[in-house]
């Protein structure tokens, strides 16, 4: 997946946002340009994939 993203080289880190941040539109790109420089980022994929990953490597506990 990090290397799908360009993300292969990133260094691992425990917990790199706040687990309680709550996203809201208030925190979208405000201007052109910020929207331009995420147009091209598939966040949807990404968190898909990550969602895909988390969901179908949980051991079974029944």
């Amino acid at each position: 997946i990090l290397e799908r993203f360009g993300m292969k080289d990133c260094k691992p880190v425990s917990t790199p946002m706040d687990p309680g941040l709550r996203l809201t539109k208030d925190m979208s790109p405000k201007t052109s340009s910020d929207a331009a420089l995420m147009k091209d980022i598939p966040y949807l994929a990404a968190v898909g994939a990550l969602m895909y990953l988390a969901t179908t490597t949980i051991k079974n506990k029944a």
